[in-house]
């Protein structure tokens, strides 16, 4: 059986001139450290891509390797694929050993949001002679490790074949701490001191030549200025929240923790934007991108309810007993839940969403409206949100029925999505709104999380032996006292979120 691993690789990269030459011992020493030289490796790897180098131009990486002590199959993508936010600098490499031809299937199944229905084939050859050497603490413990490389590359280019040869040095932290950063950066300085070159090229890259420079499918877009076209407008927040999409795909089938849940909010997000923007759009684009978020939005409520009620159930219960079997019920709901969201991401329709979302970033499919100036038309939509949730908000009270509470919290969930979608181009004082509503529907979120922990408490105690089954239920009736006045909280937030948002001119005076 293949065995697979993953780890976290942060590094410091550099190219050396080729008439300077650089002695690892000599820098090393400079900076008062000892490094432990192993054995020479001379390693071979073909890298894999589509014909249109569609995994490197999202910054993603997938070879076949022999020689380095890893032999077999190596992905490695930037950390936005691992979590929302991730510092730019760093990869986590996927490892599955072996020296099989085929391409593993868990590594084709993370890509497939990437490159879609292309072909994944071999576009590039490395070939490194390796001399590596360790850095230690006074307690022996691995800090860093320093890579000296003398590289030989060849490019699988149709038209013609790219030869390359080059001297780097890389620099690269193993142990988690502050004293191994403070290494790495006392050996990058000296590096850099002695004439290295700083660089964030791969190998592959450098192999691939000029296209593998060029941007991915949804690239990165800045804001434009307020006096530009609203469809300028909306292609960046369009790329933005699909870029957003993509990565938490990736995530949700590498199975890492709250991947669901960022899904099913990307999936929100988008909605919410393509429903603010509804008046400057194709409305039968509209209706059928919004159907398919939806359902894939179904897809996924199940397995984020799952992980959140799992964590949130074990950290409010203190009998053992009782957590365990909290624990290991949802997570087996969990398992269910997740295999169903794995079969809906793997269907073809779910690429067909992709392909189109990719389109509607590519070519947003705007009215003549979708040609006025950015300022007026983004205010415009955004200000139809909040006018539909000042309205709603103004219609009911804390005791009203949960039916007008749960529209409350839809179109506040709206109305934040698109002000702070905006914000980049409309100003500081978009995102502070945002945060506010957001804050306070927080407590009608709350309440609903709430509502399903009391309803899936009950059915647990159900089935749950004696003393469990009491501590289950005597936590469902401690949750619902402690939910009683969610709706309050939201109440006395709302007058200053509205004086907010009258300022902005959202909302009429």
């Amino acid at each position: 059986m293949r065995s697979t691993t993953e780890h976290r690789e942060i590094e410091f990269k550099f190219r050396i001139p080729a008439d300077l030459t650089i002695n690892i011992g000599d820098i090393l020493e400079s900076t008062h450290h000892t490094g432990e030289a192993l054995d020479h490796r001379s390693m071979d790897a073909t890298y894999y891509d589509t014909a249109s180098l569609s995994l490197i131009r999202w910054g993603v990486t997938l070879r076949r390797r022999s020689g380095g002590g890893d032999d077999g199959w190596h992905m490695k993508l930037p950390l936005r694929y691992s979590e929302a936010g991730a510092p730019e600098r760093g990869m986590d490499e996927i490892h599955v050993d072996g020296t099989a031809s085929l391409i593993p299937s868990p590594l084709v199944s993370i890509a497939s949001p990437l490159i879609r229905r292309q072909e994944l084939v071999p576009v590039a050859r490395v070939m490194t002679e390796r001399s590596p050497f360790l850095v230690r603490d006074d307690q022996g413990e691995i800090l860093v490790e320093v890579v000296d490389d003398w590289v030989a590359l060849e490019g699988f280019d149709v038209d013609r074949a790219q030869s390359t040869r080059f001297h780097e040095v890389e620099v690269e932290l193993v142990a988690d701490s502050k004293q191994a950063q403070r290494v790495a950066r006392s050996i990058a300085s000296a590096l850099r001191d002695a004439g290295a070159q700083p660089s964030t090229v791969s190998k592959a890259a450098s192999a691939l030549g000029r296209r593998a420079g060029d941007p991915p499918d949804v690239p990165i877009i800045s804001p434009p200025a307020v006096d530009a076209p609203a469809v300028d407008a909306l292609q960046y927040v369009f790329a933005r929240h699909v870029n957003g999409l993509l990565e938490a795909d990736v995530a949700v089938r590498r199975g890492l923790p709250d991947s669901a849940h960022r899904l099913h909010v990307e999936c929100g997000r988008l909605f919410s934007v393509l429903k603010t923007f509804a008046p400057i759009l194709d409305p039968d684009t509209v209706a059928f991108l919004c159907d398919e978020l939806s359902w894939l939005s179904a897809e996924l409520g199940e397995v984020r309810n799952a992980e959140f009620q799992s964590e949130r159930l074990s950290a409010m219960t203190k009998d053992p007993a009782a957590r365990e079997f909290i624990a290991q019920s949802l997570d087996a709901r969990a398992q269910a839940t997740r295999s169903g969201a794995l079969a809906a991401l793997r269907s073809d329709r779910h690429g067909f969403l992709l392909e189109d979302l990719i389109i509607m970033v590519a070519e947003p499919p705007v009215t003549a409206d979708g040609f006025a100036p950015a300022k007026k038309i983004l205010r415009r939509c955004v200000g139809r949100s909040w006018r539909k949730l000042s309205s709603a908000v103004d219609a009911a009270d804390a005791r009203g029925d949960d039916a007008s509470w749960h529209k409350i919290r839809l179109r506040a969930e709206r109305a934040a999505y698109a002000t702070d979608a905006v914000a980049p181009i409309l100003g500081h004082a978009y995102s502070e709104l945002a945060a506010s509503l957001r804050a306070a529907s927080d407590s009608l979120r709350n309440e609903q999380d709430a509502a399903v922990s009391v309803e899936w408490l009950r059915d647990m105690s159900a089935s749950a032996p004696g003393t469990i089954g009491f501590c289950l239920g005597a936590l469902a009736s401690e949750i619902s006292r402690a939910n009683a006045a969610p709706r309050s909280a939201f109440t006395d937030e709302w007058p200053s979120i509205d004086r907010h948002a009258r300022s902005l001119k959202l909302v009429r005076r």
